[in-house]
């Protein structure tokens, strides 16, 4: 049942007394939850308990359990990532196989897409459609009627399909492998909805940007075999792989990881130039010219993190800092020379960050 203008305006004063200690929030009310920056708490699985914290950028507001509070129930086992659309978030929750759909000024959900299997990431292809990864090992992208939330088709794709991203008139997706390998990237006409080529990248890519010259920027995990004693049979090293999004045609290789360091990387970012590439390795968050000319040996921000994201007004980079799977993490806020300029708790197992 929806609720009513008084009581929406009475739980987000609420909220915001509940999880600040400055006065007034910044900002203006009207907006609601529309503007800001949104974390997404995986929660530990089996448990229920993921969640979305929501942090008002220009007033240094956190708010935690965003949903829950809102809407007074849980949001699900899993929240695997939020994409937001127009005045709507998308919040994918993994492990409830379930899309949850929020409307940004109350955080009010207003439909559910369901009848999915595993569901990792959302991207609105318009006003009418979206297209949804399922990372099963024969994988797919489900195609999404946005009025009705139901699937109207689905897309095939190589293994594990994880992250997107649209250029010009086709979708690129990544195929993370998922609990195998795989070594693709599927280009989708989004015309047609079919799969229109699919390009040999490096191993198991999970992530991607664009930068200032359109060139493609693919995080590619590497390769990992385990034995049935859950010990490593076989190991590539991550890697950073630049593409050409019309041809295919590969730019560079850059190796970022090393065998034997057991990290697998899976978050990339960009600044708001976007001409230096962020990435996630052993060791922190370290960061590349997009010319690919300079690498630093010494990550920019040196911390053990499970997640990161670039404040695409400020380029102030936003550190997610899981401890465990029980007990609440952080995001912590750097200057894009790796100088932390605060702190604040969020959920539980926090691992990615959008900003609108």
């Amino acid at each position: 049942m929806m609720r009513s203008k008084l009581t929406v305006c009475l739980v987000f004063g609420a909220l915001f007394l509940a999880s600040c200690g400055k006065e007034n929030p910044a900002g203006d009310s009207d907006a609601g939850f529309l503007h800001g920056a949104y974390i997404t708490n995986e929660g530990a699985f089996g448990n229920s308990n993921g969640s979305v914290s929501y942090f008002d950028t220009d007033s240094a507001y956190m708010i935690n359990h965003v949903f829950e509070s809102v809407n007074g129930r849980p949001l699900g086992d899993v929240v695997q990532s939020v994409s937001i659309a127009g005045d709507k978030a998308f919040i994918v929750v993994n492990n409830s196989q379930k899309v949850e759909v929020v409307d940004l000024k109350t955080f009010e959900s207003i439909g559910v897409i369901d009848g999915l299997e595993y569901p990792r990431s959302f991207l609105a292809i318009n006003d009418q459609k979206g297209y949804l990864t399922d990372g099963n090992f024969n994988g797919r992208v489900y195609v999404i009627d946005l009025e009705s939330l139901k699937i109207t088709d689905t897309i095939p794709c190589g293994s594990g399909p994880e992250k997107m991203i649209p250029y010009e008139q086709t979708v690129l997706v990544a195929n993370s492998g998922g609990w195998g390998n795989d070594s693709t990237l599927t280009v989708i006409d989004t015309g047609t909805d079919k799969v229109s080529d699919t390009w040999v990248v490096g191993m198991n890519p999970a992530d991607l940007v664009l930068d200032k010259d359109n060139q493609l920027w693919i995080l590619c995990v590497g390769k990992v075999v385990w034995n049935p004693d859950w010990t490593i049979g076989e190991e590539t090293s991550s890697s950073l792989v630049v593409l050409d999004p019309v041809s295919g045609k590969l730019k560079q290789t850059v190796n970022i990881g090393s065998v034997g360091d057991f990290y697998w990387p899976l978050r990339i970012g960009i600044n708001k130039n976007k001409d230096r590439i962020y990435y996630l390795e052993a060791g922190g968050i370290y960061s590349i010219s997009s010319s690919g000319s300079s690498s630093g040996s010494q990550p920019v921000i040196s911390k053990n993190l499970y997640g990161f994201g670039i404040d695409p007004e400020t380029d102030l980079i936003y550190a997610l800092y899981a401890p465990s799977f029980t007990t609440s993490g952080w995001m912590f806020r750097y200057k894009p020379d790796g100088l932390r300029l605060d702190s604040l708790e969020v959920g539980i197992g926090p691992s990615q960050i959008v900003f609108n």
